[in-house]
């Protein structure tokens, strides 16, 4: 349903008109109860039958594809359905069903089978392609595992029953990306059975599915993000439901991946031959990289060689031994050798652990939803990096207020410059009049009195000749000063005794330079009190011309119209002047220092012009500033997605999920030159390849002797089926049974191995104390795990790292397990389990050890032990929130570490019942999360009479481990002890 977002009414009204002509092509799928998959136009629907074959569930839908073409040309059949197809939000709402009426509706599924069948076996076929036959019965496996996942998932999350809630309210919780987040009280708490990062829905007032995840659960409220910003007043209230979402987001990521490996599509050309036929391109490791930080020599064999693998690198990391160091070092790296890199894991955890450790220098872009980030890592989610963009331009664009009289809008100093324009041609037809005005008044003087002429020309010669003499002599003095702070800076190079011949005549030379300004500046003043002279005997000889002719009739009007000139020019100049100072000042405030400001007044017309010629051209440039800046403004609140796949494309390093690889649209289209998946271990092939058919070259760091990354007994059920319905030849169903029981890096480990070049294992680890190191490394390394430790004191109950304590001493009434019930299982087909002695004895231990630790955990197997534990502890410490931190199963505690962990067993039965202990690499990942001290809490009896083989032996080499390196003490010591009895 993701595909067609809000509007799945319109989908149905397409497979109306469609069948309505009897168009509507669609194929019948075996699996469970068989499905019906309808082809749209550009959408295909997998729909599958209810009990009463009255209607279909709408699964999931996803895009037509070059994978779903394929089978539509194996067999199809065209439906006719001139009644059209009906949508109901929920089957109940289906009216005339069985028991009430005659039924209004049908799914006419037996009628379909019939035709179906009738096309013969051609038609479920698998499709052909000219892939090599190995690799085609890979993919095709590979299609069915995800496709059987998907349709156990949907089939679970349509069984479940809604979340009735009684109250609903906005929340103030940091809204990261601006989406509505609301708490919703739950009217059945303990069985709402859902989990943080669950999908779920609402219908709201109107009608429209409103889709959310479930950011946190406290107690009996629900904390639901949902995926746009809603409006309180749509949301049903005070009471309501609210129902498990189904997406298909995941499964369609996978099966595009599939289809981009049988396309030929992936950037790594080669990685189905490498997948299927386990086939490694030769390599040279880059032998003289060096890392920033000090790595041990397996680290940097590892940092080496994934620098230089053409194609695929595993990278064996057990616990403790740094690999969170080696893959920072190997990013660092990449990024410094221009590459581009994606961090990607199976959980957001794992991805953000990596950006942790990255230097800051790396440009890194997480791509993903923000609540599910840490807090670190969200400062690089490209929502905050854009938003953060968006203020740089925002801030950028500030100056566009100084810059308004510049807009085409308000124009004030374009007009200004015009006003400018306007007054220096006045001021020029004013300089053209006086000059006219000087000539006539000059013939007059010579007419009227000679000798007074001739006075006049020389004193104005002399004036003339006074102001280029100051003119040049202003320009030697600029050269000499400007020779003068050259040299008195510059030191001679050489050796000391080269400057020390030399020191006494730099002296002289600097004293002589000195000596010339001085002399310079006198004779600038000289001739400036020669040129004051000589302008007041101008002055005065202009004043006895000027009344020798005011006294001649005939030329009197002379004088009066050239000082009426000089008048008009004074005023214009005057004008120009106020005008210069508003553009200068107007230029300085919006654009300096970007543009050069005229600093000097003009002196004469050949000043103003070039003057004027730089304000029009800030005026324009201010102007266009202007108009780009508005631009910027007006954009910037609208262009967050344009920025986002900016920050993608241009990021050293994007990290994000496996499946937020191919999920997110800023990833889209995007080829890495490497990705680095981290706890490839627990990671399923159909996840891995997401991420790995992006990427030229991929390094793969994981621990495949950890969880791996199918625990689902229903899945493991399917393939039972697969196994028991003989429709599959042997091999295909041993290469499911692969898929299933390992990760695709522990599957991909045989043939890395033997290229000898292809896989590194990291095998010194810092973490555990060497007594738990040893067994850790004896029971699941083969005995390659080496420690460095620096050891430890003992505890408040325990002298040794590694202690147990044993329940068998009580009696069995006492120590049993217990069953909660259906209501809190396990899985759908696993029970859960609780051991209340267990449970308080385990309560007690921390109790006493929690102020002895820095920090501390209990782990255990059932989710139900692990609430009940809580509930204990949260009444002792009374810190319910740091409670709830520190206890979780095994499955949900991988990577986690503390000084202190308390492992409870949980099972004790005469039966030797384990149940999923069975499952050996829960115990190390269990005993691996240790820095200080290991205490491990069960039924001796119980588990070393286990039914299952493999376990029994594990816990009798545990014992023997225990007995020569570490302590078992029985419960009813420790518990004395604990409680303060004698």
């Amino acid at each position: 349903m993701d595909e067609l977002g809000q509007a799945p009414l319109a989908f149905i009204a397409e497979l109306t008109e469609l069948s309505a002509y009897g168009a509507l092509p669609a194929r019948l799928e075996s699996g469970g109860k068989g499905r019906l998959v309808v082809y749209g136009r550009r959408y295909v629907a997998f729909l599958y039958p209810t009990n009463y074959g009255d209607a279909y569930r709408l699964g999931y839908v996803s895009r037509r594809s070059f994978w779903q073409e394929d089978k539509l040309t194996l067999g199809a059949l065209l439906l006719h359905c001139p009644a059209g197809w009906h949508a109901f939000h929920d089957v109940r709402d289906i009216q005339g069903r069985p028991g009430t009426a005659a039924p209004r509706w049908s799914s006419y599924w037996d009628i379909l089978a019939y035709h179906w069948s009738m096309l013969g076996p051609r038609a479920d076929m698998p499709v052909r392609s000219s892939l090599p036959e190995r690799h085609r019965e890979y993919l095709e496996v590979l299609g069915q595992l995800v496709e059987a996942d998907r349709d156990i998932e949907i089939a679970r999350q349509t069984a479940a029953p809604p979340l009735l809630y009684q109250e609903v309210r906005s929340t103030r919780e940091e809204r990261h990306s601006g989406r509505g987040v609301y708490a919703f009280t739950l009217v059945r708490p303990g069985r709402a059975g859902v989990t943080v990062n669950a999908p779920v829905e609402l219908v709201d007032i109107g009608g429209d599915r409103l889709r959310g995840t479930v950011v946190r659960i406290d107690n009996s409220e629900l904390v639901v993000r949902f995926e746009k910003a809603v409006d309180f007043q749509r949301i049903p209230s005070p009471s309501g439901e609210l129902r498990r979402s189904v997406s298909d987001r995941v499964s369609q990521a996978q099966l595009d991946a599939i289809k981009t490996l049988a396309a030929g599509g992936s950037a790594n050309p080669n990685l189905l031959y490498t997948l299927v036929d386990g086939v490694y391109a030769p390599y040279q490791p880059d032998l003289g990289a060096a890392p920033r930080r000090d790595l041990d020599d397996h680290q940097k064999d590892a940092f080496a060689r994934a620098l230089e693998v053409p194609d695929v690198l595993l990278v064996l990391g057990p616990p403790g031994t740094g690999k969170t160091r080696t893959i920072a070092e190997i990013v660092t790296a990449l990024v410094a050798q221009g590459r581009r890199v994606l961090v990607t894991s199976h959980t957001n955890r794992a991805v953000d652990n990596v950006l942790e450790n990255l230097p800051p220098e790396i440009n890194v872009v997480r791509v993903g939803a923000e609540h599910s980030m840490t807090a670190t890592a969200r400062e690089h989610s490209v929502d905050n990096l854009a938003e953060a963009v968006r203020v740089r331009i925002l801030a950028a664009a500030e100056p566009r207020g100084k810059l308004a009289g510049f807009t085409a809008e308000g124009e004030t100093f374009g007009r200004w410059l015009a006003f400018l324009g306007d007054r220096l041609a006045a001021a020029a037809a004013a300089e053209a009049g006086l000059a006219a005005a000087e000539e006539a008044l000059d013939r007059a003087v010579e007419t009227v009195s000679p000798p007074l002429a001739a006075s006049r020309r020389a004193a104005a010669d002399q004036l003339a000749r006074s102001a280029s003499r100051r003119h040049q002599l202003g320009a030697d003095l600029e050269h000499a000063v400007t020779e003068l702070a050259r040299r008195e800076a510059g030191a001679p190079a050489g050796p000391p005794a080269w400057w020390r011949l030399l020191a006494r005549f730099r002296r002289w030379c600097l004293a002589r330079l000195r000596r010339h300004v001085e002399a310079l500046r006198a004779d600038i003043s000289a001739v400036e009190r020669a040129s004051t002279d000589a302008a007041a005997t101008v002055e005065a000889l202009h004043a006895q011309a000027t009344a020798l002719l005011a006294a001649s009739p005939a030329y009197a009007a002379l004088p009066r119209e050239r000082d009426r000139l000089v008048a008009a020019r004074r005023e214009c100049y005057q004008e120009c002047q106020r005008a210069a100072q508003i553009l200068r000042s107007a230029v300085r405030t919006a654009a300096e220092p970007a543009i050069g400001i005229w600093k000097d007044d003009p002196t004469d017309g050949e000043q103003w012009a070039r003057f004027r010629t730089w304000a029009a051209d800030a005026v324009e440039t201010m102007a266009d500033r202007a108009r780009l800046l508005d631009e910027w403004h007006a954009q910037a609140a609208n262009t967050e997605a344009e920025i986002q796949r900016e920050l993608v494309r241009y990021a050293d390093v994007v990290a994000a999920t496996c499946i937020g690889t191919a999920t997110s649209p800023l990833l889209s289209g995007l080829i890495f030159d490497v990705a680095l998946i981290d706890e490839a271990g627990q990671i399923s092939t159909p996840n891995l390849i997401v991420p790995m058919v992006r990427a030229r070259r991929s390094v793969l760091v994981g621990d495949q002797h950890q969880l791996p990354p199918y625990l689902d007994e229903e899945l493991r059920g399917w393939a039972d089926r697969l196994r028991a319905n003989g429709q599959h030849p042997p091999h295909v169903v041993a290469r499911t049974s692969d898929l299933l029981r390992a990760s695709g890096f522990e599957l991909l480990v045989p043939d890395a191995a033997a290229t000898g070049a292809n896989y590194v294992e990291l095998n010194l680890q810092r973490r555990m104390p060497e007594e738990l190191g040893r067994f850790v490394s004896g029971a699941f390394y083969q005995g390659r795990l080496m420690t460095k430790h620096d050891g430890v004191r003992g505890g408040p109950v325990f002298g040794a790292p590694f202690a147990m304590i044993d329940t068998s001493d009580r009696p069995s009434s006492q120590r049993r397990e217990e069953s909660p019930g259906r209501t809190e299982r396990e899985t759908a087909r696993q029970p859960g389990y609780i051991n209340t002695f267990e449970a308080e004895l385990i309560a007690l231990l921390v109790g006493r050890a929690v102020g002895w630790y820095r920090d501390w955990a209990v782990i255990v197997p059932y989710k139900a032990q692990a609430r009940r534990i809580g509930e204990l502890l949260s009444g002792a410490l009374g810190d319910p929130a740091k409670v709830a931190d520190n206890i979780g199963t095994v499955d949900s505690f991988q990577g986690g570490e503390r000084d202190l962990i308390v492992y409870g067993f949980t099972r004790s039965n005469g039966r030797g019942s384990v149940g999923f202990l069975t499952e050996l690499r829960r115990i190390n990942v269990a005993v691996s999360r240790a820095r200080r001290q290991l205490v491990m809490v069960g039924d001796l009896l119980t588990l070393c009479s286990a039914t299952d083989s493999g376990f029994r032996e594990l816990m009798e080499t545990m014992m023997g481990h225990l007995r020569q390196h570490g302590e078992i003490r029985p419960s009813a010591e420790i518990e004395k002890l604990l409680r303060g009895q004698p």
